[in-house]
């Protein structure tokens, strides 16, 4: 089969295309062949070796996103039978229940092997069926941004109707966010460096726009747009916590989940337990969270923003693509 690996050291021209022997399916494992994954700006940075896992080994099939058609299921499979469509987790081992640090010692394409190959193999409790109304692309744009983005807004803020949710920027966690919260009747407020990209979102349901280059203070113009109050959560995936901060409510919570873009200014946590604030990391979620929201995006008849295609020949150009900053939503790659 055909696959992907990233060798040592770590940077795009070591992230090759080769010929590898096809997986099998072990004892309670489904055999997959893939027809489509999607990027992350985790796999930007782990392709350009900024940073790495415990443990990690190279080289390393890349990549956690992936949609296909199961091919062959291993002793003891009950769930899922030849020839159904499906999803993979982002941790194969995470498939219900709260976090703990057994279930997320491994996350594909990071501390093992990933999806960026014509067939993988994983435990059927870390794969989830998908609705006919998904096509294998859009499938591939859920398990690692839109997961994250349901279980800050779902699992653990319990959003409500009236709730206010800030955003940063426009990828995939973020637009993900976009959609969720307009599900549960939230306000949305999301910030960009690109008018016609804040247009886009507006065209999705969002409330207001910041145009972050023309307002830098963006904080402040959240509080105006709140008369005063501020943000009830806030999606914080751009490394600007001290402004996300001053931006959110008193009782709010700041969902920590990445750093695209850090500030050098600390965030001021003296007034957190005074303003009863709160600040809870997020580390994309399980299997069953995957379900939940496959689900509810099928039944309320929403589809991911996919931003590109790409061949599966073409994944350089795919990396390229996301470290530029041009999309809107994900980037998807199609396999078979």
């Amino acid at each position: 089969m055909k696959a992907y690996k990233l060798h040592e050291p770590k940077s795009l021209a070591n992230f090759k295309l080769g010929d590898f022997d096809e997986p099998t399916a072990r004892d309670y494992e489904v055999k997959i062949q893939v027809k489509a994954v999607s990027l992350n700006y985790r796999d930007w940075a782990l392709a350009n070796g900024w940073f790495g896992y415990p443990g990690e080994k190279l080289p390393m099939i890349p990549f956690s996103d992936a949609a296909g058609v199961v091919t062959a299921v291993g002793a003891g499979v009950t769930r899922f039978q030849v020839g159904d469509r499906v999803a993979v987790n982002f941790f194969p081992d995470w498939a219900d229940g709260a976090f703990t640090a057994v279930k997320v010692h491994r996350s594909l394409g990071g501390s093992t092997d990933g999806v960026l190959a014509e067939y993988v193999a994983f435990p059927e409790s870390a794969v989830v069926k998908v609705p006919d109304s998904f096509s294998f692309e859009e499938a591939a744009a859920f398990p690692c941004a839109g997961v994250t983005a349901w279980h800050s807004l779902v699992e653990q803020a319990r959003l409500r109707p009236g709730d206010t949710v800030l955003l940063q920027g426009t990828g995939g966690v973020s637009i993900f966010g976009l959609q969720i919260a307009k599900l549960f009747g939230a306000q949305v407020i999301i910030t960009s460096s690109s008018d016609e990209k804040l247009a886009q979102a507006k065209a999705l349901g969002a409330d207001h726009g910041i145009n972050y280059k023309t307002t830098p203070n963006w904080e402040d113009k959240v509080r105006e747009l709140t008369q005063g109050e501020g943000a009830t959560y806030v999606l914080e995936v751009a490394g600007q916590m001290a402004r996300s901060l001053r931006a959110l409510k008193p009782g709010g919570t700041v969902f920590q989940i990445g750093q695209v873009s850090p500030s050098d200014e600390a965030p001021n946590l003296r007034m957190v337990p005074l303003l009863t604030q709160r600040l809870q990391g997020i580390y994309v979620g399980s299997t069953q969270m995957l379900a939940d929201l496959l689900k509810a995006f099928d039944s309320n008849q929403v589809k991911p923003v996919i931003s590109e295609v790409f061949a599966f020949d073409k994944v350089p150009d795919a990396l390229a693509h996301m470290g530029s900053g041009a999309h809107f939503g994900k980037i998807v790659v199609r396999v078979g």
